[in-house]
């Protein structure tokens, strides 16, 4: 990794201001706090003199999490040398924390400032150190000058089109993990593993999307060159926040003991009694409620499972069976097509004034169900010709159409593809695949409860919230079955993230991981009978079949 260079003030990459709101914040539950800090050692122990390691907080909002950090701080002053030296200077350089947002900085340093003087410190002394331990900075963009033995915290939740262009270009040249669509906080962990110490220890709790969404591969394959992960708590499940949010969540402590076993478990709940088991079992090396690795997922292959046994399993059909568009010649997977308006590009019925050329008959995400595709009448007015390049269309020819896009014109050069090409600003986001429309597909629903898989011969394109399955070689019938079968539905389980509530996301990057037989494999009468089933209500049945295609017992 070359040389980093940083600016000599953050402002000047947010020209001279800061957000006009807080920036990603969702503020963690104490219990849960304290939590982390035990996983990562950082807590009151014999021997164990805090204020001779250094802690980062690089996001610390209001002062929540910090502030327990600074508690166990003075606590473990009183437990090794029985008093506290206000003035030390190992006191002065125990914690640092930065924020973004200059309304928290204010408030974290008066919360700090009060509980500093409740514990006999100084008053002035007590602001001092407040302002000296929590800094108005952007973590991303300031240049560290020294490194720490505890990174913790709670950082952003932020999608990057909710941060100035500008700044955001600044990130990715600074993160080679913040690509993609990269949510902010993978660019936290990146900057916050580079600060580690020679046995410093990170410890975060944030969303869960990375550690199996493709925008996270980079991130976890910097995990996997260069740390090892610790300990990794999923939390989707669970509500760890003081607020109710959908976020998703997870702890991850990782440090530098590349090669060492991990420690992993899902979470139903996150009651103080759970908790403490965890931390009370974290140091065996099996059994109890944690499942140990001896290695963690090498070379940013996705996080599929906590439990050993459950990755033991996935990792066998990938040894046994190839994946999705591999089991069969020209099976292809995809979404369909994305407008960035679709009030204005979808119609509920034929449209007079338009051409009826330029209307595509669209099959929604609702016309969905195992046991049919019933289509809904809806249509897309659609600005691509029907050709193999599918060419935006000469407005001119289309006299309705024209009109229809003209009265619609200043929300449509709004969105983004259209700000980027503003002589096309009546395109969609997608070009239409015409063949598709035609082409018998399968079709899935993004997010659902599992098996919601749909066979249609229908002329119907699909929308943005379907994905598709085309296949040459597949009997797609047969298909429907296996992949509607609680085989794979384990493996998308493992693969997806979850939503709140047990629902899955069908993405093409969860899709194109699926391991199934291979057609060829398949006996010519098993290939029917799976066919016969493949929009049926029986799973009893469809198991019955996808068992003996996978050679398991159902």
């Amino acid at each position: 990794m070359g040389l980093l260079l940083f600016e000599n003030d953050w402002r000047d990459v947010w020209n001279g201001a800061e957000p006009s709101e807080p920036v990603g914040a969702v503020f963690t539950k104490p219990e849960v706090t304290a939590f982390i800090l035990d996983l990562a050692g950082y807590s009151v122990q014999p021997g164990f003199r805090l204020a001779s390691r250094r802690l980062l907080e690089p996001s610390c909002g209001d002062g929540a999490f910090i502030t327990i950090a600074i508690e166990r701080l003075l606590a473990s002053e009183l437990q090794e040398i029985g008093q506290i030296d206000w003035d030390s200077a190992q006191i002065d350089a125990a914690v640092r924390a930065c924020d973004v947002n200059s309304a928290f900085v204010a408030i974290a340093r008066e919360k700090t400032a009060e509980m500093l003087c409740t514990h006999g410190c100084p008053r002035g002394r007590a602001a001092a150190l407040a302002e000296r331990w929590i800094e108005h900075a952007d973590f991303l963009l300031k240049h560290w000058r020294e490194r720490f033995d505890f990174v913790v915290g709670n950082p952003p939740y932020v999608r990057i089109e909710e941060i100035p262009v500008s700044v955001m270009s600044r990130y990715r040249e600074l993160y080679q993990t913040c690509g993609d669509r990269a949510d902010l906080y993978v660019a936290f962990f990146e900057q916050g593993l580079r600060l580690l110490s020679a046995d410093g220890i990170l410890a975060f709790i944030c969303a869960n999307r990375f550690a199996k969404n493709q925008y996270g591969r980079s991130l976890r394959q910097f995990i996997a060159q260069e740390f090892r992960v610790r300990f990794y708590v999923n939390l989707e499940h669970t509500q760890p926040f003081v607020s109710d949010v959908s976020a998703y969540p997870c702890v991850i402590v990782i440090d530098r003991l590349r090669g060492e076993g991990a420690h992993a478990v899902s979470l139903d709940s996150v009651e103080p009694e759970v908790l403490d088991q965890l931390v009370r079992e974290r140091s065996l090396p099996a059994g109890g409620v944690w499942s140990h690795f001896p290695e963690w997922y090498p070379d940013g292959a996705p996080w599929v499972a906590t439990n050993r046994e459950e990755f033991l399993e996935h990792a066998g059909l990938a040894e046994r069976f190839p994946v999705l568009e591999e089991s069969g010649r020209g099976t292809r997977v995809g979404i369909g097509v994305a407008t960035g308006n679709d009030d204005v590009f979808i119609s509920p019925g034929l449209m007079p004034e338009i051409e009826a050329e330029c209307q595509l008959p669209l099959v929604m995400a609702a016309d969905v169900s195992a046991e049919a595709v019933r289509w809904s009448g809806h249509y897309l007015i659609n600005p691509h010709e029907h050709s193999a390049e599918s060419k935006l269309r000469d407005l001119s020819r289309y006299p309705g159409l024209r009109a229809y896009f003209e009265k619609h014109r200043a929300a449509l050069a709004k969105r983004h593809t259209a700000r980027k090409q503003p002589d096309f600003w009546f395109r969609t986001i997608d070009r239409v695949n015409f063949p598709l429309a035609g082409a018998p597909k399968l079709l899935l629903p993004d997010i659902q409860a599992g098996g919601v898989i749909g066979h249609t011969s229908g002329a119907w394109y699909p929308q943005h919230n379907l994905y598709w399955i085309t296949s040459e070689e597949w009997n797609l019938a047969a298909l429907q079955a296996l992949l509607r079968s609680s085989f794979v539905l384990r493996q998308v389980r493992k693969v997806s993230v979850q939503m709140r509530g047990g629902s899955v996301r069908y993405q093409a990057q969860v899709l194109r991981q699926l391991r199934i037989p291979r057609y060829q494999s398949l006996r010519p009468e098993l290939v029917s009978a799976l066919a016969s089933v493949g929009s049926s209500s029986d799973q009893c049945r469809i198991d019955e079949l996808a068992a003996e295609a996978f050679n398991q017992r159902a």
